[in-house]
């Protein structure tokens, strides 16, 4: 006699779209009131050539790429570039800034993937060295638009250590102010 399923047409259905999404079997036969055991689900979903246990695997393989590429950047996409010094000493500056941020109380919304790590200043636009060991003029340096709002996508640029000190917490009008003065005693 052969083997009678207990599941309607509709249910049938369900299961196979489950299956599509990448649920395992045991979470489908829960879904289903344990009318069928996770054996035979796994048996109809290999009938209908379907391997939910795959699609999972991708989708968690799909998450886990996105989740890295937000954290740090699209260049993780690309190996070579993961393996570039230059990129690596970024990542570096980025992971120590945020631990000193967070352990003095700075706020911090950021991922390294929201910054773009330039090669020259954007406001003096002198070559940036990212492995210098202290602090120089030509060292990179998160500064902040608006320094209360703190470490928020948006208000962090990476600019040369050399223009954040000149800008420290000034506003834009001393700024000028500064600028006007220098220009008519220079």
């Amino acid at each position: 006699m052969p083997y009678q399923t207990k599941l309607t047409p509709e249910e049938l259905e369900k299961l196979l779209a489950w299956a599509k999404e990448g649920k395992g079997y045991t979470a489908i036969s829960r879904l289903l009131d344990g009318k069928i055991t996770k054996q035979r689900v796994k048996q109809i979903c290999l009938k209908h050539r379907i391997d939910s246990f795959s699609i999972r695997q991708q989708q968690n393989e799909t998450e886990k790429l996105a989740k890295l590429t937000k954290k740090w950047g699209n260049e993780w996409l690309e190996k070579e570039k993961r393996r570039d010094y230059v990129y690596q000493a970024m990542r570096e500056k980025f992971r120590s800034k945020r631990a000193n941020a967070v352990r003095i109380g700075k706020p911090w919304d950021l991922d390294f993937g929201d910054l773009v790590f330039p090669t020259h200043c954007p406001i003096l636009n002198i070559e940036l060295d990212y492995f210098a060991e202290q602090a120089q003029d030509n060292s990179p340096s998160f500064d902040c638009l608006i320094p209360s709002k703190g470490y928020v996508k948006g208000n962090v640029f990476i600019v040369s250590w050399r223009a954040n000190r000149v800008k420290n917490d000034g506003t834009a009008e001393e700024h000028r102010l500064i600028a006007s003065f220098i220009e008519q005693h220079a």
